[in-house]
């Protein structure tokens, strides 16, 4: 079992504690115009058990009324790009609820928020339909774990689904395969160009074990002034203890890319280590995580001028809360790189 050593620059540079809190259905709807010009977004992935990986994505950028809606499906056979399809509507052939997440583009839904099952079960369970040219996504997603948010003046990040389940569909070139796996669902919003002038960008990045889930991210100001978030999950069936997330502090996490390469005319790390030890957390029992990831496959797409990589690595580790210990042997999982600029990132 490998250990890494804290590093403590890394600490200093993570200056806020950026809390999570409980949400709501509400939270993941359609914010619409907080700044001038708002891009918001709904992130759905999955990893099934016969070797293939989805990204669904539905982008909006807008100005008030104006502008439009975006919807991507990305397919990997074992980390490698298999489907790239994406397609743009006028945002005016959208409609949304502002009660809970459901999206319709072209009076077809495209996200469905099953709200009865919500109210009966307590459970986040979406419908996701989704067809560009000859590929399709067909799938349920069921929450296993309590969601949250971290919402601030400049940061607005609700996940719904750190942890779901996930079966149905996927068309691939044509032909439909069945699948199941375990999925994530993010939802971001109140960004504007404004964040890629103030940002050098940020990673992200979420771990699956058997019962307990992290998701984290190191989002970048600049090269000396970061934050750095993390989140543990476990299964909301798992009677452990009547906690179902925890917060880190920013001085309890250390999170370090390293063994850069170029790609793409950018400098990018292909292994990253995530420590974290909750000796500021305020929790009990102790949490200890240790995780190497080495990169798999990495896919780079461009969001106008912004470079974006998805990676998907292989893990390694363990999870420790209290007495439970997971392991991670080989576990395959995504994270994300996003750049605003061309400067170097560490």
């Amino acid at each position: 079992m490998f250990k890494t050593k804290a590093k403590s620059e890394n600490i200093d540079r993570a200056y806020r504690f950026l809390k999570a809190v409980d949400i709501t259905p509400e939270d993941d709807t359609f914010h619409g115009n907080i700044k001038f010009l708002d891009i918001e977004w709904w992130y759905f992935d999955a990893i099934f058990d016969n070797g293939y990986s989805i990204h669904i994505g539905v982008r909006t950028y807008h100005l008030r009324n104006i502008g439009f809606i975006q919807s991507r499906i990305d397919i990997y056979k074992k980390g490698k790009t298999e489907v790239e399809a994406v397609k743009t509507d006028l945002i005016s052939k959208s409609k949304v609820n502002s009660n809970y997440p459901t999206i319709k583009i072209n009076n077809k839904p495209v996200i469905e928020f099953d709200y009865n099952h919500y109210k009966n079960k307590e459970k986040w369970k979406y419908h996701l339909y989704l067809k560009i040219g000859n590929n399709e996504v067909d799938l349920i997603f069921i929450s296993t774990t309590k969601g949250w948010k971290i919402e601030t003046a400049d940061t607005c990040w609700a996940v719904p689904l750190p942890k779901a389940k996930v079966n149905g569909t996927i068309t691939l070139k044509g032909k439909k395969i069945k699948v199941a796996g375990l999925g994530y669902h993010y939802h971001n919003w109140s960004y504007s160009p404004f964040t890629a002038i103030k940002n050098l960008g940020w990673f992200w990045g979420r771990i699956t074990a058997d019962t307990l889930n992290i998701t984290f991210a190191k989002t970048m100001q600049d090269i000396e002034k970061s934050d750095i978030i993390l989140v543990l999950n476990q299964d909301s069936n798992d009677n452990y203890n009547s906690e179902n997330f925890y917060n880190f502090r920013p001085e309890d996490i250390n999170f370090i890319p390293k063994n850069f390469i170029y790609n793409n005319h950018r400098r990018i790390p292909t292994e990253f280590d995530l420590t974290a030890i909750n000796k500021k957390s305020g929790y009990s029992p102790s949490i200890d995580i240790n995780v190497n990831m080495r990169t798999l496959n990495v896919h780079h797409t461009r969001l106008f001028i912004i470079n974006y990589w998805r990676y998907h690595v292989v893990t390694n580790g363990e999870i420790n809360l209290g007495s439970k210990i997971e392991k991670l042997d080989n576990k395959t999982q995504i994270i994300e790189f996003i750049s605003f600029k061309s400067k170097d990132v560490q």
